[in-house]
């Protein structure tokens, strides 16, 4: 079979994604979304700090070193991906996570990573 043959006989993309339920789907681009938000590592960052509990904006500003309208721009997306509430009190803005399981996830994924630099640094010394 010659790759022309091959290519024709696989389903176009939007054969494939036909294929799955448009609820399923739905979830799908609601997970990307939240997966671009945390594709930042300033924002992980953040998110770090708040899983030690709320803080207040100048707080972060101070323990990120980053300027209060940058500070804004992450906190909105992340605010917008459901992933950080916030509040006022007095003059002070407010933040915390909205779930604990982001916190819970964000473990995971360096679980993940570790476990991967492991397997990384055992090939390295198995090529010594």
């Amino acid at each position: 079979m010659t790759c022309a043959a091959r290519k024709s006989s696989l389903p176009r993309p939007s054969e494939r994604t036909a294929k799955i339920p448009k609820e399923r789907e739905m979830l799908y681009r609601m997970q990307a979304g939240i997966c671009r938000v945390l594709a930042h590592p300033r924002r992980l960052h953040i998110l770090d700090l708040l899983a030690g509990g709320e803080k207040s904006s100048q707080q972060l500003q101070r323990e990120l070193g980053i300027s209060k309208m940058n500070l804004s721009q992450h906190l909105t997306l992340m605010k917008h991906a459901g992933l950080v509430e916030s509040r006022t009190e007095g003059r002070a803005a407010l933040h915390r996570l909205a779930f604990r399981e982001i916190k819970e996830a964000c473990g995971m994924i360096r679980t993940v990573l570790a476990a991967r630099l492991e397997r990384g640094s055992h090939l390295a010394r198995s090529l010594r």
